[in-house]
């Protein structure tokens, strides 16, 4: 074998691997995505309308940044740790992820929307409100927005959970 035939082996493996990621990210943030829509649709009794396709918008691409964010703690873990504990690790990486990039993009979409009434930028002002405000979407988020992923979402950790400890054993 060749060297240039063994860089190309190397670029297609990590081409897969990333491809995979991508997927799993995509499914995780679908997931969420369905967590989010099947909980205004049917437990709130809301209609098909701007603001929940805005919402479920929010929790897949929180879904799918928190996929991309715990894939490496969890590609560490398959060497580390035996399946149960696998499973365990994972799923407490996905909630946990999962809960902290969802609200990144809620206190993100409220930096924008408060940015209009916000101080100078750069002032000390400024950054009092960067903080607060993000602070106040997380509370916010985790007041009211973490009811949207029941009840799929502990189905969906736990079937994905164990399908990232089956696929690394």
């Amino acid at each position: 074998m060749t060297a240039d035939a063994t860089y190309r082996d190397g670029e297609e493996g990590r081409l897969a691997g990333a491809l995979r990621i991508l997927a799993g990210a995509l499914a995780w943030g679908a997931m969420m995505a369905v967590c989010a829509l099947v909980s205004l649709v049917l437990d709130q009794q809301r209609g098909l309308s701007y603001h929940v396709a805005l919402i479920v918008a929010y929790y897949l691409a929180g879904g799918f940044l928190a996929y991309v964010a715990a894939w490496p703690f969890v590609s560490w873990a398959v060497s580390r740790f035996s399946a149960p504990q696998r499973f365990g690790f994972t799923a407490i990486l996905l909630t946990g992820f999962t809960l902290a990039a969802t609200a990144s993009v809620l206190a993100l979409d409220y930096r924008i929307y408060y940015s209009e009434w916000h101080a100078a930028i750069f002032s000390r002002t400024w950054f009092y409100q960067q903080v607060f405000t993000a602070l106040g979407s997380t509370y916010q988020y985790l007041v009211i927005g973490s009811r949207l992923y029941w009840p799929l979402a502990p189905v969906f950790l736990l079937a994905t959970s164990w399908w990232l400890s089956r696929k690394a054993s």
